[in-house]
């Protein structure tokens, strides 16, 4: 997986590409959040427009994501999800922890 990252305004996007499973990419994003935190960006939108697969490692990075930023007084949105991507968090009831955007754009402005 790799991770790009930018700024619009006071919302961080990170733009993920590949496979969302665990293992190496899970610090790579813990440190995004955390670089994040630390610029006060807390605010952050999650492109998975490019995103091909996730397993529940990658669901259990998205909600330690979410965990970090909620709890320094931000949150983690959502944007661009497949129905590939979609489905494990209907199966698992996090669509209702997660909001969802069909769009960057979207997401950005619901802040």
């Amino acid at each position: 997986m790799d991770i790009q990252t930018r700024t619009e305004g006071t919302v961080r996007i990170l733009e993920l590409t590949g496979d969302l499973m665990g293992g190496t990419e899970m610090e790579r994003f813990r440190q995004c959040i955390d670089e994040a935190i630390a610029e006060e960006k807390v605010s952050v939108v999650v492109d998975l427009a490019k995103v091909n697969w996730m397993n529940s490692s990658g669901l259990g990075m998205l909600i330690s994501g979410l965990t970090s930023l909620r709890s320094s007084g931000g949150d983690l949105r959502l944007a661009n999800l497949s129905e590939r991507i979609r489905r494990p968090l209907q199966i698992t009831k996090l669509d209702s922890v997660f909001q969802q955007f069909t769009s960057v754009a979207d997401a950005v402005n619901s802040f």
